[in-house]
């Protein structure tokens, strides 16, 4: 028994004129929609994929950056020569010759003992004498024309004795009262030198390097002190330039005095 295919479009179109076109468009129809519906479907997931395809490429990208960047070449010291019977031993050190000994004469200070186990009466050397010879422990023979190890001795002895004080730093903690605090005078040209470290800029770091400077008597660096850093490049950046900031000395009773500052360097990317 034959089963007949029942088909909608060969009934519909049975007696009327299938070269209008009508025909062809419902015949089709099934297969266009699905044509379709596979192209929307595919052109809507490429337009989803492409940024998670675009964000991996770039990861990978940066990945072999971050690779290339680790290498480091470190060149090293050519070695010592393994055989060294045939090399000439280094010429001896030459030892400068002693300086000439200075006469010397007998000064020994008298001692208090018992009559038995007194020496023999020694005649003491007189001031004058010293002052040409050295005293000693006993005689000895010397060059005249030595010099003393101790120098030449001068002065009337009336001068009064120049005692010179350390001054202490001031504790970078305390407050200090001035009339006038330093001002930095060559700031915009030492922001300029330190710029943006090239490798905290592709790191993306950022942040402020605050430093406490301990500004001198006549205005200049002395010391710092690193309060606050986001990051170690950047510290190093600026601690380069620090012992060139000039500064108008601080005033404290109408005279110049040590004192800290407090500076901010602010890095921030653009």
């Amino acid at each position: 028994m034959a089963v007949l295919a029942f088909n909608w479009d060969d009934r519909l179109f049975a007696k009327r004129n299938r070269e209008y076109g009508a025909y062809f468009l419902r015949k089709n129809y099934v297969r266009h929609t699905l044509r379709a519906l596979i192209i929307a479907v595919s052109a809507v997931g490429f337009a989803i994929a492409v940024p998670f395809i675009k964000a991996y490429i770039e990861a990978k990208l940066e990945g072999f950056k971050k690779k290339e960047k680790r290498v480091v070449v470190t060149e090293l010291m050519e070695p010592p020569p393994i055989d060294k019977k045939n090399e000439p031993p280094p010429p001896p050190v030459e030892q400068p010759p002693p300086p000439p000994q200075r006469a010397q004469i007998k000064f020994v200070p008298p001692q208090v003992v018992k009559e038995e186990q007194a020496r023999k009466e020694e005649t003491i050397a007189n001031i004058d004498t010293l002052m040409k010879v050295d005293p000693g422990t006993k005689d000895v023979q010397g060059d005249p024309n030595a010099i003393p190890e101790i120098g030449e001795i001068g002065g009337t002895g009336n001068q009064p004795v120049e005692v010179v004080e350390k001054e202490e730093d001031p504790d970078p903690t305390a407050f200090v009262a001035v009339e006038k605090e330093p001002q930095p005078v060559n700031m915009d040209d030492i922001k300029r030198r330190i710029g943006y470290p090239p490798l905290a800029k592709e790191a993306g770091i950022q942040g402020k390097v605050i430093v406490r400077v301990l500004v001198g008597k006549n205005g200049k660096y002395e010391k710092h002190l690193i309060l606050k850093s986001p990051h170690k490049v950047l510290t190093e950046a600026v601690e380069r330039e620090l012992p060139n900031l000039e500064f108008t000395p601080g005033i404290q009773a109408g005279k110049p005095i040590k004192v800290w500052v407090t500076i901010p360097f602010d890095f921030r990317l653009q």
